[in-house]
């Protein structure tokens, strides 16, 4: 079985070329035009063709043929491929230029902006929307894909990033389902469940989820594609409430981003009131830069600050001020007031025995603490005694609370009561162990827990965990989206927060660049860069040809050599000092025909400049004109032109190819080496036609020719000589080639023109003027009438009398008529039938006490004649219905 494979392979005939009329097959209506690879290498590149046996050809060389035809199909593919896939929707390549600035104009009309008044504020919104216009600008951060023009977004109104609505909505429902798993519905229904922005991670309620496509301003539900506003806008003004918190409106078309600043203007003073100016309502704070000398709170003093917004700061300045005591004197900010020097007061009561124990003061001391009222250390008994006297205990229980659950059980004592000593059985946090404890100590086993943390990845391994798990305090370290960075946020449910980090995406040169979300740089084509190429020339030229900056080798030099040669002229020829040449190397060989080639080996190599084919002018041997010929094959030779000099005769000229004379330049002069005159006359007349007369003087007599000429209408041949039809006019061959025959073109309501043979610039004659009879009849078709076309163009019609309203009331009661009497004598018949079949079987016929004693022989005698004549009309009058209806 190899072996025949292999053999039908050798012995492959590739089909003969067909013709270019049957190249193309004929396509049904019900076929279709294949797609694929496979139809791809069938339109290929037809095989070089075999002779017969297999002659001529090598296998290696079918075999190169094989792999080149397979090469050009998948290369043809691949292309379609990229026509179809590469570019996305038709419709996300980078648009021209003049396009965007007229969108972007068209989005700034009714904004306003004073670059120098305003700080560039002008410049940074038109900067701002340049970007959010340009193409794969807009990349949704959930699955780091480039937004399409025709691609459902949704855009958070916090940050105002624009995600894919499928996205988005994934994760909002991912999110709620996360912020909602600790909590179950049946103990905590009226829980709050939110999600958060991917990019700001602002939390948005549950009510906030999205479900529908709207407009940058949320006016509009899935806004049409418009090649002519912004992708995603409604193209109507934004309107949304400035942040600048003013009354006015953005008045922007509909438009991606945060709301530039108001540009309405207003008079307002500066932050401290000192000057007025007309500022831009979204900039109503703006600073003098003067002094602020407003008061500050210490209300001595005035704010050396420059203009600022806000209060002004707390007086700086120190002044020289005593403490509340009177002891110390020492410098103290302004804004400070009183002030203590942190001594004891140490003034001695009233008593004499007790001091005051306050730090500086001011005022009097008061009475000695120890002459007050006071109480017995469990508080039960109050007593008030000399101030030298110490109050005993009062001997009853203490009772003071020691635990919320006990109390001090000892006698009234000074000091604290202790720790709880009562003996009660504890059970541990997290519910496993109970153990005889005090009250005071606290019981906890040394069980781990196993529950998972809200991460839902990492246990919680506390000991004797009351159930309450601490939130996960490991780092994340997953791998985000961008397959780049790692995730530095706390171990959490769900997915990870997108990259918020950009990545510059270079041209060749690294001087145009475009700022894209990490990871979007693999998928995202380096920019565009209509800066000059700055690379070297390799050949022996100062520059290269002027073209813009690109990737990989820059393209041969086509600027003209310039080298100046041997003969004196410069070599005109492209320049040839460094050009690139192929290398063909045979040592890695295909594995078979699927098998894609690599990119080529080029080299570089220097060639001599060519033979001068600079064009110079020769004089030919007759002296008729100088020929151009290149520099290196430069000679005298002939031209191959007539000699054209007069002959003797003087009507005609030399006919000899351009030979050698005696005065070359003399073209008009005979020449001993020019030829004998021996033809007709070569003159020709007005008309085209030769003169038949041998060479001879003066003009040649009138044309005696006959020529035919068909007349206008085409539909007959005249003849005329042709010296009579060259001396008519426009206006007399008009009526001489006209037949005088009705014109035989049809107007529009396909009758023949009414005028004559007329010339075909003429107009013909027009529906209207048509005299044609025209056959019409009624509705009914009894009237029938002729007249003229033009009458029945213009929508005449003829309309039934009472005759025919008559003749069909007629028509309709015969119908009727001749229905009865089918019917009855349809059903004499089955009566007649039924008798003679009564009569076979040797029935009886029931007496009919009213029927004639003489119709019953009349029956027997002609019953078939009648079943015949009651068939006959049965049958004429159901084909009759048939062809009614």
């Amino acid at each position: 079985m190899a072996n025949r494979s292999t053999q039908s392979w050798i012995n492959f005939r590739p089909p003969a070329p067909a013709p270019a009329a049957a190249s193309a097959p004929a396509t049904s209506k019900n076929s279709f035009p294949r797609s694929g690879p496979r139809a791809a290498l069938r339109q290929s590149a037809p095989l070089p063709p075999a002779a017969a046996g297999n002659q001529g050809y090598s296998n290696a060389e079918r075999f190169n043929a094989i792999a080149r035809q397979n090469q050009e199909g998948i290369t043809r593919k691949l292309a379609q491929l990229q026509d179809v896939y590469g570019n996305a929707s038709g419709s996300d390549e980078e648009e021209p230029q003049e396009k965007r600035a007229e969108i972007l104009e068209a989005m700034l009309r009714n904004y306003k902006a004073d670059d120098d008044d305003d700080g560039g504020e002008g410049k940074n919104v038109r900067r701002l929307l340049e970007n959010a216009t340009s193409a794969n600008t807009l990349t949704c951060l959930i699955c780091i894909s480039t937004i399409k023009k025709n691609d459902a977004i949704w855009n958070c109104s916090n940050c105002c990033a624009s995600l894919h609505l499928a996205c988005i909505q994934k994760w909002a429902k991912d999110g709620i389902i996360r912020t909602s798993q600790h909590l179950s519905d049946e103990f905590f229904p009226e829980k709050d469940r939110f999600w958060g922005c991917p990019k700001c991670r602002f939390e948005f309620p549950l009510r906030d989820a999205p479900t529908r496509y709207y407009c940058y301003c949320g006016k509009t539900t899935d806004p049409k594609d418009d090649p002519w506003i912004l992708p995603h806008s409604c193209g109507e003004f934004c309107g949304k409430t400035l942040k600048s918190g003013c009354a006015h409106k953005c008045v922007l078309v509909c438009h991606p981003g945060p709301c530039p600043p108001c540009p309405a203007q207003c008079r307002v003073k500066c932050f401290c009131g000192q000057q007025q100016k007309v500022v831009r309502c979204g900039g109503k704070s703006w600073c003098c830069g003067k002094t602020c000398q407003k008061a500050i709170n210490c209300g001595k003093h005035q704010c050396q600050e420059p203009c600022h917004d806000g209060e002004c700061p707390p007086c700086a300045k120190k002044v020289s001020t005593k403490c509340a005591c009177g002891r110390e004197t020492a410098l103290q900010l302004c804004r400070i007031g009183d002030w203590h020097c942190q001594r004891v007061c140490g003034m001695k009561f009233d008593c004499g025995l007790h001091s005051c124990n306050k730090v500086c003061h001011s005022g009097d001391c008061g009475p000695c603490i120890f002459s007050l009222p006071r109480s017995c250390p469990c508080g039960k008994t109050k007593s008030v005694t000399d101030c030298s006297a110490e109050i005993s205990p009062c001997g009853n229980t203490c009772e003071k609370p020691v635990c919320p659950l006990h109390f001090c059980q000892e006698p009234c004592h000074p000091g604290d009561c202790g720790p709880c000593t009562e003996s009660m059985k504890k059970t541990c946090p997290c519910g496993a162990k109970t153990k005889p404890l005090p009250c005071s100590k606290v019981f906890t086993c040394d069980s781990k827990c196993k529950s998972q943390r809200n991460c839902g990845r990492h246990p919680c391994n506390k000991r004797c965990c009351a159930g309450t798990c601490p939130p996960c305090d490991q780092i994340c370290s997953r791998v985000l989206n961008c397959r780049n960075h790692k995730c530095d946020s706390l171990c959490h449910a769900g997915p990870c927060y997108p990259c918020t980090q950009v990545v510059e995406v270079l041209c060749a040169c690294g001087r145009t660049k475009v700022a894209v979300p990490c990871g979007k740089q693999r998928s995202t084509k380096p920019p565009k860069c209509n800066l000059a190429c700055e690379i070297p020339p390799e050949c022996h030229h100062p520059s290269r040809t002027p073209h813009s900056c690109h990737f990989g080798r820059c393209p041969p030099c086509t600027q003209i050599c310039s080298i100046l040669q041997s003969c004196g002229h410069h070599c005109q020829a492209r320049c040839h000092s460094a050009v690139e040449v192929l290398v063909r190397s045979d040592k890695e060989r295909p594995a078979g025909p699927w098998e894609l080639k690599n990119s080529p080996d080029l080299e570089i190599h220097e060639y001599p400049c060519p033979p001068c084919e600079q064009l110079v002018r020769m004089p030919c041997l007759g002296g008729h004109d100088e020929t151009p010929m290149k520099c290196c094959e430069s000679r005298v030779v002939s031209c191959g032109r007539p000699c054209a000099r007069k002959l003797e005769c003087g009507n005609h000229v030399c006919q000899l190819p351009c030979h050698e004379v005696e005065n070359p330049e003399d073209l008009e002069k005979f020449d001993s080496a020019c030829d004998e005159c021996s033809s007709l006359c070569t003159f020709k007349k007005p008309c085209g036609h030769p003169c038949v007369l041998a060479c001879h003087r003066g003009d040649c007599p009138s044309c005696p020719e006959t020529v035919r000429v068909k007349c206008h209408c085409g539909g007959m041949t005249l003849k005329f000589s042709c010296g009579k039809v060259a001396r008519l006019t426009q206006a007399e061959k008009n009526d001489v080639f006209s037949c005088k025959v009705q014109c035989p073109a049809l107007m529009s309501c396909d009758h023949p023109c009414t005028q004559l043979c007329h010339p075909a610039d003429q107009p013909h004659s027009l529906p209207a003027d048509c005299k044609k009879k025209c056959p019409l009849k009624c509705p009914c078709g009894r009237i029938r009438e002729q007249h003229q076309c033009a009458k029945v163009l213009a929508g005449f019609k003829l309309v039934c009398d009472e005759e025919c309203h008559a003749q069909a009331k007629s028509r309709k009661e015969e119908e009727e008529t001749k229905i009865r009497l089918a019917r009855e004598l349809k059903e004499k018949e089955e009566a007649l039938l039924q008798e003679q079949y009564d009569k076979k079987k040797g029935k009886k016929r029931p007496r009919n006490r009213y029927h004639d004693e003489e119709e019953t022989p009349f029956l027997k005698e002609h019953w078939k004649k009648i079943a015949g004549v009651a068939a006959v009309v049965a049958v004429a009058f159901i084909a009759y219905i048939i062809q009614t209806v």
